[in-house]
């Protein structure tokens, strides 16, 4: 996956001293591409319900000294609940992590509603109309959300959609904000 994907729209921004989450950060990533972009003031955080992959994200943190990028655990993905020491996100990630929830009905919504208005989301997930050999292993797509249900899902949790790419690879990306 490009970084780019992630990286281009808060490289536009103009604005100093982001705060980004991450959610499913997985083994971080998109992450440490956040974390090292040129933004003066820009603040990763990124949360995962494994651990094991946290242990590997938070050995990347200490061996690369990154400074700007706090890892942290979130006990299930069922009861999304964030944690009230984090600020106002200006940006969540969520790459290829909505899907994996236990309900994204139910996750998305509780993610969108601990969010402040003005929150920028930006979510990648696998295309269940596009095959891959190596994708349709480990993440068959009958565990996929359709682009149509996941426009659905956005709305139904509070958010508007402000862009859409879909066809163009074996994933889609959607951009939404918060009213």
């Amino acid at each position: 996956m490009q970084p780019t994907i992630y990286t281009s729209q808060i490289q536009r921004d103009g604005r100093e001293n982001l705060n980004i989450l991450d959610f499913g950060c997985g083994y971080g990533y998109v992450a440490m591409q956040l974390a090292i972009l040129p933004t003066p003031g820009i603040r990763v955080y990124a949360c995962d319900t494994d651990e094991e992959c946290l242990d590997v994200l938070w050995g990347r943190i200490a061996h690369r000294v990154v400074k700007n990028l706090t890892a942290f655990h979130l006990p299930n993905y069922s009861q999304i609940s964030l944690p009230g020491w984090l600020p106002a996100m200006d940006y969540v990630i969520c790459s290829f992590s909505i899907a994996a929830l236990e309900h994204p009905d139910i996750g998305l919504p509780q993610l969108a509603r601990q969010m402040a208005g003005g929150t920028q989301f930006i979510f990648v997930e696998w295309d269940p109309e596009k095959s891959h050999p190596f994708i349709d292993i480990y993440f068959p797509p009958a565990r996929r959300i359709t682009p149509a249900d996941f426009k659905q899902l956005i709305e139904m949790s509070g958010l508007k959609l402000q862009y859409e790419e879909v066809g163009k690879h074996p994933c889609y990306v959607m951009r939404a904000i918060k009213a």
